[in-house]
């Protein structure tokens, strides 16, 4: 198994790579510093923060991740995929609602 990485040197704190993080597993400012860090017994090695960075400052490293941790890290994962998906439908929803609303015009001149 592996985990992601972040090269504190070249790291901009863009904050990308945390909003994208399906198990909130890069953590701000944990450090009292202001940078990213992983925290690597969360991190399931989905690879999504990796192409988000635009400073490419994210890399791979081998670590074990103890499997009590990788479980729930997966649950977390899993909760958290479910909230986009039902927030998606939320704003579906509401945008299906919002057009509903808005009279029709008539193209007849």
């Amino acid at each position: 198994m592996a985990v992601v990485a972040i090269d504190l040197a070249a790291c901009i704190n863009c904050g990308w790579c945390r909003r994208v993080c399906p198990t909130e597993t890069i953590k701000y400012f944990s450090t009292g510093h202001r940078t990213h860090v992983v925290e690597p017994d969360g991190c399931i090695d989905c690879g999504i923060c990796v192409p988000v960075c635009p400073v490419d400052c994210i890399s791979v490293v081998d670590y074990e991740v103890p499997v009590i941790a990788l479980t729930e890290a997966k649950t977390k994962a899993k909760a958290f995929a479910a909230n986009q998906r039902r927030m998606k439908q939320d704003r579906d929803a509401i945008v299906a609602r919002t057009i509903a609303k808005i009279p029709k015009v008539s193209t007849h001149a």
